[in-house]
């Protein structure tokens, strides 16, 4: 019986071992970093007030500088926003109309052009392919984007009829911002700054054109477990977004406060399309609640970057967590559930 008695009383100690609760943001986030589970930036901020700010690990895979809050990481996925908040500023203008299909104003894509709406390609409803990275990557190739402009123009049948089904596609953010750029007869990057970064206080935001980056100054570079830094080749204009956490949530909040756009734009942007699955909207997923927002979560990777944004309200409360990683763990999600627990935000 003593014997039994032991055993037990072991099996608990290893089992509440294995559940460890973590008391602060701080001795959490040290526990992962000692674990080599986390590499980068993270800020959580409540009710304006941050509650956590820290930098872990290396700017670059030598291992020779250390990450610091003034270091910028790409946002992957998370730049979407970017395109489809310029076109509801333009809407908001009467220069354009959500409805309108495409051709209206990209005069040289083939004749499937007619059949897309510009709500089709915010919602990635418009039966375009994928972007086929893999192919110019496999080749060891520059992507630049004219092959990825001659793709477009070579695709001659459509996936499916527009709005009858749902691809995830980055042709849509691409389409998205010459749109804006024939209209304002800018470069998209000019009318990002000049209208969604210098307007509201997003100063250190930057946009990049080629990678390898010619510039490294403050820029976390990407690199993979065993310390390698990604080979990507790119030459790409308009999708190459690198902020910083606090850039990041200046952006977030001043949208939340419907200052870049309307209440009415953000809701159409928070619209996912409806069919079952792993659906986005253009600013990631948007839960809602009696007329409020509940919870805005977007989640972005680039080569070894990943990054998410998440904000959370109850009642008059709000809290916002972002992530940045140069050194991809998949464990963003992860990450932001456990401080929401610590946080004890409900």
């Amino acid at each position: 019986m003593k014997y039994l008695f032991s055993v037990l009383l072991l099996l608990v100690s290893v089992t509440l071992g294995g559940c460890q609760s973590h008391t602060s943001i701080a001795s959490y986030m040290d526990e992962l970093a000692a674990e080599g589970e986390f590499n980068g930036n993270i800020l959580v901020i409540k009710n304006g007030e941050a509650l956590y700010e820290n930098s872990f690990g290396f700017a670059d895979a030598s291992k020779t500088e250390q990450l610091t809050r003034e270091h910028r990481f790409g946002l992957g996925s998370i730049y979407k926003e970017f395109p489809a908040v310029a076109i509801m500023q333009l809407q908001e203008k009467g220069l354009l109309s959500v409805d309108d299909k495409i051709d209206t104003y990209l005069k040289d894509l083939p004749v499937w052009a007619s059949k897309i709406s510009i709500r089709n390609l915010l919602q990635y409803t418009s039966g375009l392919p994928k972007v086929a990275w893999e192919k110019y990557l496999e080749r060891g190739e520059i992507i630049t984007d004219a092959k990825i402009q001659q793709d477009l123009f070579n695709v001659e049948e459509l996936n499916f009829v527009p709005s009858e089904d749902y691809l995830y596609t980055n042709y849509s953010p691409m389409l998205l911002a010459q749109i804006v750029e024939v209209i304002t007869g800018q470069t998209f990057n000019d009318y990002v700054f000049q209208n969604l970064f210098l307007p509201y206080s997003i100063n250190n935001a930057t946009t990049h054109t080629v990678i390898p980056f010619v510039d490294r100054h403050l820029m976390a570079i990407p690199f993979d477990k065993a310390f390698k830094e990604d080979a990507w080749k790119l030459e790409i204009s308009g999708a190459l977004f690198y902020f910083t956490a606090r850039d990041l949530y200046q952006w977030v909040d001043q949208l939340h406060a419907y200052k870049i756009i309307s209440a009415e734009s953000f809701k159409l942007l928070s619209e996912e399309a409806d069919f079952f699955g792993n659906i986005q909207a253009p600013l990631g997923s948007v839960k809602w609640g009696d007329g409020n927002v509940v919870e805005h979560t977007h989640h972005g990777e680039n080569g070894n970057f990943e990054s998410v944004m998440r904000r959370y309200y109850s009642g008059d409360d709000e809290l916002t967590i972002i992530v940045f990683s140069n050194q991809k763990r998949q464990n963003m999600f992860e990450i932001s559930d456990e401080i929401k627990s610590i946080v004890k935000f409900d």
